[in-house]
C-alpha cells in the first residue's frame, strides 16, 4: 500500500483483504506509520492477516525501522529488503537476516520470499550470491546462486 494510505481507511482495506480468493498467497505491505505506531492497530492488523492465512511483508529499509516489524503471520516470509549500493552496512543488515531466517527456519518457515533491490540494480546480483551463500551455510540448503547472463536482449 502507499505510504499515504492511512489507517483511516482500513475498514475498506479489511473489506477487501476478506473478498480475495483463498487458496492463494497474498501478502500485504503497508508503510503508513500509524499502521505501527498505534498497538492496537497493529494487533488488529496482524490478527486480521493470521485469520486470513495472509503474509506481511516486511520492509528492511534506511530510515524506516518500524516497517521492519518481523511478524510472521503465516509460515511464510515475504522480506523487501532495500540496499545501499554495497555499502558495508549491506552486509551486516544481510548477516543478521541469516541469522534471523535460520532461527524461523528451525521454528516451521517453509517459504521465504527475498526481494532485494537498490538504486544501482546493477549491484543486486553482487549481494544476491552473498545472501544465498550464507543462507547454504547456515541452513544446509543448497540453494543455486543467481547466475550471470551475457549478450542482449535482441
Amino acid at each position: 500500500m502507499s505510504e499515504h494510505y492511512h489507517p483511516r481507511q482500513r475498514d475498506v482495506l479489511f473489506k477487501y483483504l476478506q473478498s480475495l480468493p483463498g487458496g492463494l498467497p497474498f501478502f500485504l505491505e503497508v508503510h503508513h506509520p500509524d499502521w505501527f505506531a498505534d498497538k492496537v492497530l497493529r494487533k488488529e492488523l496482524f490478527e486480521l492477516l493470521r485469520l486470513l492465512k495472509m503474509g506481511a511483508v516486511i520492509t528492511d529499509t534506511a530510515g524506516r525501522r518500524d516497517v521492519c516489524h518481523m511478524e510472521l503471520t503465516i509460515p511464510k516470509a515475504f522480506i523487501r529488503f532495500v540496499a545501499n549500493n554495497l555499502h558495508k552496512t549491506d552486509y551486516t543488515r544481510i548477516d543478521a537476516w541469516i541469522d534471523r531466517i535460520k532461527y524461523w527456519y528451525g521454528h516451521g518457515l517453509h517459504e521465504l520470499y527475498f526481494f532485494m533491490h537498490m538504486h544501482h540494480e546493477a549491484y543486486v546480483p553482487e549481494l544476491s550470491v552473498y545472501l544465498v551463500e550464507k543462507l547454504n551455510a547456515a541452513c544446509g540448503l543448497s540453494l543455486p546462486k543467481p547466475q550471470f547472463v551475457q549478450g542482449s536482449l535482441f
